[in-house]
């Protein structure tokens, strides 16, 4: 087991590359991945959740893959930051460990879930032929709501009996129940899916769970909420649905693995070439053409970059090219922990 390669992953998918000027805090990613780290005993983030992952499923388990970022009206189908993450995680599991991935975000959000798992080779088929074959995937859309949410999660965990749940940029409540965005404006539980509530039913029947998130609003975050509070602007200051002022973004669910990257999509790249790694499987992660693919069918389907607010194949204003630009990188440092060298002198 590589974990000095996936140290180094984590750096890599660590690098902030944020705008000089506006709103969005700078100087923070290197703080929240400190605190994730320290919260897990200063080990590195991507080789525990791909380790716990291939821990915990066999092949023709059931894993869910939640996700889904962005609310009506500025961000009607959701971000491009997420869904990418997410079907680099479920391709992943399929191929390196023979897992049945089935996808969950919000109705709105999900023509965008759907095209990057298709972007990057995964059919999203029917249930019968889901269960027939690898290389698919299953698709569920979580209603909006506490009510439906329950039932929702009932019917999920009761009818697939998942023996993993991944969340890749899915937003948790704060202390208060309300959801809210980086810089603090609030939403509540009517307008959302409530994706915590798949956290809590795994907590409860032992399930191992992993959170991927870059802001510490979302759901895996609560491992460390008080380094939250500290860190980000809005840590402790936000507001709720009624303007009125609020407790902070700082998400209180937690997971048993907590994934923290500059860009969410990259800790679930980051999570793919660990697993590359430790199975000896360089396939496992997705090339510089799927990833391109993959941006630009998520665009397609609706999904906007979510700090220019437009529809353009960028993740959280990171550059076109920095995405398979990404990839490369990661490809590379999978090739070159399988190898052996010998020098001779």
């Amino acid at each position: 087991m590589d974990e000095i390669t996936c140290h180094n992953i984590d750096r890599l998918i660590t690098v902030e590359m944020r705008a000089g000027q506006g709103e969005i805090p700078r100087g923070v990613i290197h703080r929240l991945y400190e605190a994730a780290r320290a919260a897990q005993g200063d080990r590195s983030l991507t080789f525990l959740a791909a380790d716990g992952l291939r821990k915990a499923l066999k092949r023709g388990d059931h894993v869910l893959v939640v996700t889904g970022a962005g609310t009506p009206p500025w961000l009607p189908f959701g971000e491009t930051d997420g869904p990418p993450g997410a079907a680099a995680v479920a391709r992943a599991l399929d191929i390196g460990l023979g897992a049945k991935p089935i996808l969950i975000a919000e109705e709105r959000n999900m023509g965008p879930v759907v095209a990057s798992a298709e972007g990057i080779g995964m059919m999203v088929m029917e249930e019968e032929h889901f269960a027939k074959r690898d290389g698919c995937a299953l698709s569920r859309p979580m209603p909006l709501g506490l009510e439906p949410g329950r039932a929702f999660t009932k019917e999920i965990f009761e009818r697939f009996n998942p023996k993993a749940v991944i969340f890749v940029e899915k937003g948790g409540p704060n202390a208060e129940g309300f959801y809210n965005s980086l810089l603090g404006t609030g939403r509540s539980r009517d307008m959302m899916a409530n994706a915590d509530l798949l956290a809590e039913e795994a907590k409860k029947r032992g399930i191992f769970t992993v959170g991927v998130g870059d802001g510490g609003n979302e759901i895996g975050f609560g491992k460390c909420v008080e380094a939250i509070r500290e860190i980000q602007p809005f840590g402790r200051v936000s507001k709720r649905p009624d303007g009125s002022q609020g407790v902070g973004v700082a998400t209180v669910t937690e997971t048993d693995v907590l994934v923290a990257a500059s860009v969410s999509n990259w800790g679930g790249y980051g999570i793919a070439a660990a697993l590359a790694c430790l199975q000896g499987n360089p396939e496992i992660l997705h090339s510089p053409s799927d990833e391109i693919r993959m941006m630009q069918r998520c665009v397609q389907a609706g999904a906007v970059d979510g700090l220019f607010c437009r529809p353009i194949p960028l993740a959280d204003g990171t550059g076109e090219a920095v995405q398979p630009a990404m990839i490369i990188i990661l490809q590379d440092m999978v090739q070159m922990s399988l190898r052996t060298v010998k020098r001779g002198f």
